[in-house]
């Protein structure tokens, strides 16, 4: 029978007033209600022998495990930086991870952190030592290279694997991509800007716009039921004028154009866009347009997509306290994570990690919104459409609360 995990707002808004403020020394008592059959206020915290509020992550040097000592285990792999510390997104996965598992795995679920270490030579044998210590799930956060040759092993050699860095092209195989990215905004604001779909849709894309994204996107606006007229490239050196010149087919012929990339020039785009005047025509925006962005006069009106972020706040106040540094959507991915398997784990036992479990119709809902998981290993989330006025995001059309 479908089932959605959920973060329940009440009882955890009830447990936030009446928490202490500082830990027994037997464990912590952090607990947040995801489970599927109820929420239960007796987990595991996040250092079963801190005597204090503050979490103190084990030395890099040594391995990191946390959660329960005879729970399932969940293989988290990373990369180090130069300095061999996780950084930047890689730590904030981590942090997210770690918070996860302490608040959700009711010492039923044990959280192992690997480093993979340069190049693709680690990969395998990660995945094949995870898959001897009877990992349940494989969560990574690599680059694309090293994601490819997780997901080219076997399902029968390895667990399912579940992507928090950008998605991959499906390959048939226990492969789930949790983070929504550009493709997944600029479809989500399309069908914001033509709900009745049967609108003529062009694309301006980064002159390296892959093939590969070229035809996620493509076949996505084909899929919301609008006609997709093609795709056009820029270059960051591009004026308006030649921007226009190289696309005017494209831009003039469109009732909707979406405009991908993640630099400043998006404001230059939009300028050529606009100048050719078209009426009624719809601009939409991505997740990845940088704020400065926004007070470009041409672009106002746009529609932007974005994750349903207001969850994210039920934890967001103890991770910047446990971590010292604010949550992030990687954190809040990492996050995510631990409450899929943790949910699963808890409600059905070590063997509930399955591609048919991942994929059920309903759907999760974490920090980062509702979202399911399709055939394809994408994820398919509930976003937040804004418009761009004023400068800034202001929010149009709140996500529905069920597919």
């Amino acid at each position: 029978m479908p089932f959605a995990i959920s973060l329940s707002s009440s009882l955890l808004t009830n447990w936030l007033r009446r928490r202490p403020r500082r830990r027994p020394t037997g464990g912590a008592v952090l607990t947040l209600c995801a489970s599927l059959a109820g929420c239960q206020m007796n987990g595991v915290g996040l250092s079963g022998n801190s005597k204090n509020d503050d979490i103190k992550m084990p030395s890099t040097a040594i391995e990191e495990t946390y959660g329960g000592e005879s729970g399932t285990e969940i293989t988290l792999l990373l990369r180090k930086g130069a300095a061999g510390l996780y950084e930047g997104p890689a730590r904030d996965v981590r942090d997210g991870g770690v918070l996860g598992v302490g608040e959700l795995g009711n010492n039923q679920v044990r959280l192992r952190v690997k480093d993979v270490g340069p190049g693709l030579a680690g990969v395998a044998a990660q995945v094949a030592a995870a898959k001897g210590r009877n990992a349940a799930l494989i969560v990574s956060y690599l680059p694309p290279a090293e994601t490819a040759a997780i997901a080219a092993i076997s399902p029968t050699q390895r667990p399912p694997l579940l992507n928090l860095a950008s998605a991959m092209a499906s390959t048939g195989g226990d492969v789930f991509n949790l983070a929504s990215d550009e493709i997944d905004s600029a479809t989500e604001g399309v069908k914001a800007a033509s709900p009745g779909g049967h609108k003529k849709v062009s694309a301006l894309v980064p002159a390296d716009f892959s093939q590969a994204d070229s035809t996620r996107l493509s076949n996505a606006i084909w899929n919301s039921g609008n006609t997709f007229m093609g795709l056009g490239r820029y270059n960051i050196s591009d004026q308006a004028a030649d921007i226009l010149t190289k696309n005017r087919p494209l831009i003039q012929s469109a009732e909707v154009v979406v405009i991908l990339g993640g630099t400043p020039e998006i404001g230059m785009v939009g300028s050529a866009v606009r100048s050719a005047a078209i009426p009624g025509q719809a601009l939409v925006g991505t997740n990845r347009w940088p704020q400065s962005v926004y007070t470009t006069p041409a672009v106002r009106g746009a529609f932007v997509a974005t994750d349903d972020t207001q969850s994210s706040g039920l934890i967001a106040e103890r991770y910047q306290r446990h971590f010292n540094h604010p949550l992030t959507t990687s954190g809040a991915y990492g996050y995510d994570a631990m409450a899929i398997a943790s949910g699963l784990i808890r409600s059905q036992g070590p063997q509930a990690i399955t591609a048919a479990n991942l994929m059920n119709k309903v759907g999760f809902r974490g920090t980062t919104g509702l979202f399911r998981f399709n055939a394809a290993g994408m994820v398919e989330r509930k976003m937040v459409i804004n418009t761009i006025d004023g400068g800034k995001l202001k929010v149009a059309t709140q996500p529905s609360q069920s597919f």
